[in-house]
């Protein structure tokens, strides 16, 4: 265990936790991405970078995120749009010029 005095450097940092273990899935998807947290920060840091990397890591790496985007997630790889709209969805206007 760390003292109070000992200083953390790149050996003796890790304590085998992941931001995961700190913050909860339903945390991360909680958050609107509105900015208050970036605005109200006292130390001028941003708070929600960490937060839009967790989501993420999530989606890319873990192929998973509440099931309330999936069917999105699904449509946009499929269709190349949110809306289950075919990716010709603009050929209308190719077709006049």
């Amino acid at each position: 265990m760390r003292g109070e005095g000992v200083k953390l450097n790149k050996d003796n940092y890790d304590d085998g936790k992941s931001l995961f273990d700190y913050i909860s899935r339903e945390e991360i998807h909680a958050c609107t991405t509105c900015m208050a947290c970036v605005e109200a920060c006292p130390i001028l840091i941003n708070p929600l970078e960490p937060i839009v990397k967790l989501r993420r890591y999530e989606i890319l790496t873990e192929s998973a995120g509440p099931s309330d985007w999936l069917p999105m997630f699904n449509s946009i790889e499929n269709s190349g749009s949110a809306w289950q709209i075919p990716k010709d969805r603009d050929a209308w206007a190719k077709a006049a010029l």
